[in-house]
């Protein structure tokens, strides 16, 4: 319930004075403008309309303790990535080498929160074969 409802583009949230998103239960991510700002300088200037916030980072128990995968697109996945100092390469080159979702652990993501609290979410992610 507490999952964003609706996603929008890091570059549509700078140009709002107080940028929030909607949750599933009615409620309002705030997002603070100093974490928003540190973003946008942190991404190459052609992501900041591609990539979609809050960022939503699944805990996935059934790839391991401490490890968790973006729910998001490749371009997204490039983004964290990117943040998260994993990836040295361009957009294309990693979307060429990438086979999977990019696995994130505990370190990581303890790091990210750190720096952008405000704009990251953590759900919880069932295996795929859960329901047989």
């Amino acid at each position: 319930m507490h999952l964003p409802k609706n996603r929008q583009t890091v570059k549509e949230f700078l140009g709002e004075e107080n940028p929030s998103a909607p949750c599933v239960d009615g409620s309002r991510i705030v997002m603070r403008r100093d974490e928003l700002e540190s973003l946008a300088r942190s991404l190459p200037e052609g992501l900041l309309d591609r990539v979609k916030l809050p960022l939503v980072v699944l805990r996935r128990m059934d790839l391991g303790p401490g490890a968790f995968t973006l729910l998001g697109d490749p371009v997204e996945d490039f983004a964290l990535s990117l943040l998260a100092g994993t990836v040295q390469s361009g957009l294309e080159e990693f979307r060429r080498n990438q086979k999977s979702p990019t696995v994130f652990y505990k370190p990581q993501i303890s790091e990210l929160l750190r720096r952008f609290h405000s704009l990251i979410v953590i759900g919880f992610g069932l295996p795929a074969d859960h329901d047989k």
